[in-house]
């Protein structure tokens, strides 16, 4: 593309992460010209995969829910024709979660009847609190139309009133006073890096309930989920422009017109939808278009924590393929977000790659734990993710061996199987991400605070919507929600939601 000449488009997606890439796809499919652009050289956000030593890794997503035919993610992968150009594989279904607490282990079983009846099993005692909390967290899932694909009367954004209700300690320290079990429904609590200070019960209950459902990994990486979305895009007459950061957004007559980008270019459009982090975008604007108070409240906002990960080769033959996603904590305690540092690390999330030529065994691990931005802030290097000061380098190392450690309590035939590894730190995902503080869920929910946590899709711009993990909830199905919800502002969201419901 002509880097001088100003562009014209129907709308101007900010971001080629998978909120801003649906975002574009569903719009395209609706006839309108949309123009992505993407800061970074590669599209993906945290669907960004990677190669090394002949190894692909993940940078963020490392599996999906929902996808099985006639749910609701299959649903609309297949209306956008997404289904059939990425190679989705299942997880063991008797066990798409496996749960390890010290030398217990526990598994999550597929499917609402399974999952209760393996819960059952382990706890005969408690089996009032098991069928309840499956009654509830259902209930949670039955409540929001959008991810049951249900006609809407006037809405355009999910009830923030869902998230300030109750608080997800609340719900659990109700159903049982069993540390156990709550531990094992907690488990998972990685997937939205949970508090129990402040974790709203919703958030907990429909992340749950989307992988109760049917859980699944993406063969070849999540880059492959991203760029069957491009090749939609571009088919359907859109565009996606990267290495293209927008500086600033002009504002003419109470609308915003163009996008200006580091480089002076300008990308005009009717409607503009910004699919980063809230806080960056509200950036673009000059002082004066949003209200101080909220610029105030919006940047003040925590973020949900940052991750340490762990990514490891390994030699042919040696370690078996998990076909399931681990979490692991050394005790009962399974709150790895909420740590000491001298406790580090408290927990893991562990999956693994199957090795193509090696059926049945695994290429690679990759191994995750929860990790605050500020302490790494201090070897920040704006621009760059290769940071080589000595220290951070050493910081990483001996990180990285204590996290090992950790998996090796879970696994202990995994030490000998490693053949080589490597580290990254919210630094680096900060950097190929784009988000704030390197955070992994964008800005954190927060029961406790009102409707103060809660972002809508719509602002004060009518033309400006706001997109992406920080509104509604994160993870993919939830973000395929915010991007539902942020095109109902160009398409009925009715209109949407039928065609989507159509398909098998």
């Amino acid at each position: 593309m002509d880097k001088t000449a100003d562009k014209q488009f129907d709308v101007v997606v900010i971001g080629a992460g998978f909120s801003g890439l649906m975002c574009a796809a569903l719009l395209g499919k609706h006839g309108f010209r949309v123009g992505v652009l993407e800061q970074q050289k590669h599209v993906g956000g945290n669907l960004q995969s990677f190669e090394r030593g002949g190894k692909v890794f993940n940078t963020g997503l490392h599996y999906v829910g929902a996808l099985e035919k006639g749910q609701v993610l299959h649903k609309l992968f297949k209306y956008l024709g997404v289904i059939d150009r990425v190679d989705f594989v299942s997880l063991d279904r008797a066990c798409f979660d496996r749960i390890g607490m010290g030398k217990e282990w526990y598994c999550s079983v597929s499917g609402f009847e399974g999952f209760q009846a393996e819960l059952e099993r382990r706890f005969p005692s408690e089996r009032e609190a098991v069928v309840n909390y499956v009654r509830e967290i259902r209930a949670v899932w039955d409540s929001n139309p959008f991810l049951n694909l249900r006609e809407v009367s006037g809405v355009t954004d999910q009830a923030p009133s869902a998230f300030t209700d109750r608080g997800l300690m609340e719900v659990l320290d109700g159903l049982t006073q069993n540390e156990e079990l709550k531990a094992v429904w907690l488990s998972n609590n990685g997937l939205y890096a949970g508090d129990p200070r402040r974790t709203p019960f919703y958030v907990h209950a429909l992340i749950s309930c989307v992988f109760i459902q049917s859980a699944w990994q993406i063969r070849g990486g999540s880059i492959k989920l991203a760029n069957a979305l491009v090749q939609i895009i571009e088919e359907q007459q859109g565009t996606v422009v990267t290495n293209c950061k927008v500086a600033h957004i002009k504002m003419e007559d109470g609308r915003a017109r163009y996008a200006q980008t580091s480089e002076g270019q300008r990308f005009f459009a009717e409607d503009f939808i910004a699919a980063i982090h809230p806080s960056v975008a509200l950036d673009f604007f000059e002082s004066g278009v949003f209200r101080a108070p909220f610029v105030r409240r919006l940047k003040s906002l925590p973020n949900t924590i940052g991750s340490f990960v762990v990514y490891a080769s390994l030699k042919p033959g040696e370690f078996r393929h998990l076909n399931s996603n681990v979490f692991y904590s050394r005790t009962r305690d399974v709150w790895g977000a909420v740590y000491q540092k001298e406790d580090w690390p408290k927990s893991l999330m562990m999956y693994t790659t199957e090795d193509p030529d090696c059926p049945g065994f695994a290429e690679s691990a990759t191994i995750i734990s929860f990790m605050h931005y500020e302490e790494v802030a201090q070897w920040e290097t704006p621009g760059s993710a290769y940071n080589t000061n000595s220290e951070y380098k050493d910081f990483k190392q001996k990180k990285g061996e204590g996290l090992l450690d950790l998996a090796a309590m879970a696994f202990s035939d995994l030490p000998a199987a490693i053949d080589d590894w490597f580290a990254s730190s919210p630094l680096t995902y900060r950097y190929f991400t784009g988000i704030p503080e390197g955070s992994m869920y964008g800005i954190a929910k927060d029961y406790k605070n009102g409707i103060g946590s809660y972002m809508p899709s719509v602002t004060r711009v009518p033309n400006f919507f706001l997109s992406g993990q920080s509104i509604g909830i994160h993870g993919v199905m939830g973000v395929a929600m915010n991007a539902l919800l942020a095109c109902a502002n160009k398409v009925d969201v009715n209109l949407l939601l039928s065609e989507i419901r159509k398909e098998e």
